[in-house]
């Protein structure tokens, strides 16, 4: 009897203790898998130092496009180090960038190669400058009164009209690329006063109520079409887009990098013909003391976010992953470089 209690009890126990090492391994195995899937991969992160987005002002497209960009950049890597800041705009931020005030910066191509050599509107040249990506471009729109007799800007010099225009604040990329194209066309902004015309500088909706109101006769914007603003303008009152020669878009496409781009008939109210203008790319750029891993997982990142682009501003419709190379135009940062490398696409 006490032979059988023993074996009982023996083999009570030993069941008992497998079903303890049974749970115990199943314990052991299920914290090892959530280590792996949760715990090392946090671990893991890269850490990229803190680093600045010089955008545009609060609430425009530029800061919106690079907050989002960065919060990309954010859930990727370790901690929380890149911010889009508010910036000094199309001609502010290369200066900025190039000088360490911050990291990252956006602007048209053609101001970075204006900084890179040295042009007017700067005063030294800015050789640090390093370019990342292109993304959407705008277009040089400019608008006038149905009354005026001009075809193209050339007219508006060769006939000396005096228009009442209004473009861009001093320092906006509106007025300073209104200004170097009139300046291509052999007038200035003194000229036009000789002619008996003004240049107003206001922002783009204060332009479109200077348009309603009949206080100018001429708009000027670099915006992509359609736009809503040259929509309204020119539904509120009868207007014509005014093209470019030839000759001046083959001198800014060769001495600026601006790139030809034709307005198609019928993309603005009363618009049947093509309008031959000029686009201006928007640059992601650096400078080259900022770490190559930083600069190669934003623009990693920026590139396996096309959906989000797509599904967050209609500008980036028609815009691929590998435009990211189009028009840079200066020398492309390591990181960047190393990205484009590896897709083949440089």
């Amino acid at each position: 009897m006490k032979l059988i209690n023993f074996l009982k009890r023996f083999v009570s126990n030993t069941f008992i203790m497998k079903k303890e090492k049974v749970r115990i391994f199943l314990l052991t195995a299920w914290a090892a898998f959530y280590f792996v899937l949760f715990g090392f991969t946090s671990a893991q992160k890269i850490r990229i130092p803190q680093m600045t987005i010089s955008t545009g002002s609060v609430g425009g497209i530029w800061y919106s496009i690079c907050s989002s960009i960065a919060d990309w950049v954010n859930a990727r890597v370790a901690g929380y180090p890149l911010t889009a800041i508010p910036g000094s705009g199309g001609m502010g931020n290369p200066i900025r960038i190039a000088r360490g005030d911050a990291d990252i910066g956006v602007t048209f191509s053609p101001f970075l190669v204006m900084a890179t050599e040295g042009r007017k509107p700067y005063e030294e040249r800015y050789s640090n400058l390093r370019a990342i990506c292109s993304l959407t471009s705008n277009s040089h729109h400019f608008l006038v009164a149905k009354n005026i007799d001009a075809q193209n800007l050339n007219d508006i010099v060769e006939k000396r009209i005096g228009l009442k225009m209004s473009s861009g604040f001093p320092g906006d990329a509106n007025y300073i690329i209104l200004e170097l194209i009139f300046i291509e066309l052999g007038s200035t902004e003194e000229d036009i006063k000789r002619w008996g015309g003004s240049i107003q500088r206001i922002g783009t909706s204060g332009r479109v109520d200077l348009w309603k109101d009949r206080h100018i006769n001429a708009l000027h914007s670099l915006t992509q079409f359609p736009d809503a603003s040259i929509t309204e303008a020119i539904a509120t009152r009868k207007g014509k887009l005014l093209g470019l020669s030839e000759p001046i878009r083959d001198i800014l496409v060769q001495k600026f990098k601006f790139r030809k781009v034709v307005i198609p008939p019928h993309t603005y109210p009363g618009q049947d013909y093509p309008i031959p203008t000029v686009e201006l790319a928007m640059v992601l750029f650096t400078n080259d003391s900022v770490p190559e891993e930083a600069i190669y997982i934003f623009t990693k990142t920026v590139a396996e976010n096309e959906d989000r682009l797509k599904k967050s501003y209609g500008s980036f419709k028609n815009w691929k992953p590998e435009d990211m190379i189009d028009n840079l135009n200066i020398p492309v940062h390591d990181g960047a470089l190393k990205y484009y490398r590896e897709r083949g696409w440089m």
